[in-house]
């Protein structure tokens, strides 16, 4: 909460400084405001839609080896002959 409240602290200020000592219209501030929030609902959007992408990707490819090294180790304690018992 600190740091979202000390960035929207400076974000003000930043424009502020803009608009008064600059001369930037409002009208562009107001433009670029919107803008960043449409970059950001994209972003947004495009997380949503890759995420399931990345993560069933990732789970394929773990599933796939560590099922060989399962398969392996299973196949080395099938090829061992038990050990023979002398009487």
């Amino acid at each position: 909460m600190k740091r979202f409240l000390s960035s929207l602290f400076f974000s003000v200020a930043f424009i502020w400084v803009a608009v008064v000592f600059f001369e930037v219209d409002t009208e562009v501030v107001y433009v670029l405001f919107v803008l960043s929030l449409m970059l950001v609902g994209m972003a947004i959007i495009a997380g949503l839609f890759i995420a399931p992408l990345v993560k069933m990707i990732r789970r394929r490819k773990s599933e796939h080896l560590l099922t060989e090294i399962f398969n392996a180790n299973n196949a080395q304690k099938d090829s061992r002959e038990p050990p023979e018992t002398s009487d």
